[in-house]
């Protein structure tokens, strides 16, 4: 378990995981809210502002883990629930895999900025 920054939720999970949670049911709120909303160029740029800040805090958060995954082994004991894989091999490669998808995660950011930024010249002309 995560060591909490304050007091965690009854439930004892850290304030991370417990934020995480609810940004999750947010974001799968958001989807479901503008699949039936009728489209709307001030809601498109909204959102992509939105989705843009998101993506790069999921961007800092790989890296905290990166970082903390990367020397965990450092100061505790830890094993491979197979027994079969090196503990230490199998750290590595999650933490090459985090590693992947911050890249991935940089690349969305900057799609998503583009897009951001391609929307907003976009108007609406009024109709006669």
């Amino acid at each position: 378990m995560s060591t909490p920054v304050t007091t965690p939720p009854d439930d004892e999970r850290s304030l991370a995981l417990a934020r995480a949670e609810e940004g999750t049911d947010a974001w799968s709120d958001v989807a479901r809210y503008q699949r039936w909303a009728t489209p709307d160029h001030a809601d498109f740029y909204a959102l992509a502002g939105e989705l843009t800040s998101t993506l790069h805090a999921f961007e800092d958060l790989t890296g905290v883990l990166v970082s903390q995954a990367a020397g965990y082994a450092t100061s505790r004991h830890v094993y491979d629930d197979t027994r079969t894989v090196d503990p230490a091999a199998r750290l590595a490669d999650a933490v090459a895999q985090l590693r992947q998808a911050r890249t991935g995660l940089r690349t969305a950011a900057t799609a998503v900025n583009e897009f951001w930024s391609a929307i907003g010249h976009i108007g609406i002309e009024a109709q006669p």
